[in-house]
């Protein structure tokens, strides 16, 4: 009987032990690709108001007045569908409500989090800057009209160019050249060393504001970095 017992026993711990190894696998986390971090927070809200970040807008991108008293850095990748989301939703709001109105300065500074394509459509806002069409470029990469994910080359972002009454051969030139890179490395080391993972990723005044949430999240601690100024 003892014998059979410990048969049995065997096999069972086996089972139990291949139970907990599958468990730590489904369990543990991931690489983070960026994606999963905004499907985290996508539905629920992700603010982090109790620690405040030094992130400068370096010299990026800005809409709005110099002086604003509020500065909202937004970290995105241009082939990220979130991104396209707050493009879309949040940020014609905030636009309206406070930049317009000289109280929030807005600025975009690039976090790849969907590989290397992404540099390259980067580069293609970053190269249309040049031109003075910085906003107009990169307001069509966020439209969505390409699809998350889309695949571009140095063709299709000649000719969202072209259509935006770029000189083409300066554009190819600057896109070619890659001389935006050290551009774009330079805003993904600022974004990770403030601890931003995925797209988008908001500062508003080094407040740290992760994933899409409803534009009443933002518009509150604008409201309250409004009244801290006036102090």
């Amino acid at each position: 009987m003892e014998e059979n017992k410990k048969s049995y026993a065997v096999p069972f711990a086996i089972v139990i032990a291949g139970f907990l190894i599958a468990g730590a696998v489904f369990f543990s986390p991931g690489k983070d690709t960026g994606i999963s971090v905004e499907k985290k927070y996508d539905d629920n809200v992700k603010v982090e108001n109790n620690q405040v970040f030094q992130i400068t807008e370096d010299d990026d991108p800005t809409i709005g007045s110099p002086t604003a008293p509020v500065v909202l850095i937004n970290f995105g990748d241009f082939r990220c569908k979130f991104c396209a989301k707050f493009q879309k939703d949040i940020k014609p709001k905030i636009m309206e409500k406070y930049v317009k109105t000289g109280k929030v300065r807005y600025v975009y500074r690039d976090l790849i989090t969907m590989g290397e394509n992404s540099m390259l459509a980067a580069g293609g806002a970053n190269c249309a800057g040049q031109q003075g069409k910085y906003w107009e470029f990169a307001d069509y990469l966020h439209s969505g009209k390409a699809g998350h994910g889309t695949i571009y080359t140095v063709d299709s972002l000649s000719e969202i160019a072209l259509s935006l009454n770029l000189d083409i051969f300066l554009f190819k030139q600057c896109l070619e050249s890659k001389e935006y890179v050290k551009e774009v490395q330079k805003d993904i080391s600022d974004a990770k060393a403030a601890g931003a993972t995925g797209t988008p990723t908001v500062f508003i005044n080094g407040i740290r504001i992760i994933g899409v949430n409803p534009f009443s999240v933002y518009e509150s601690i604008i409201e309250e970095e409004l009244l801290k100024a006036k102090k």
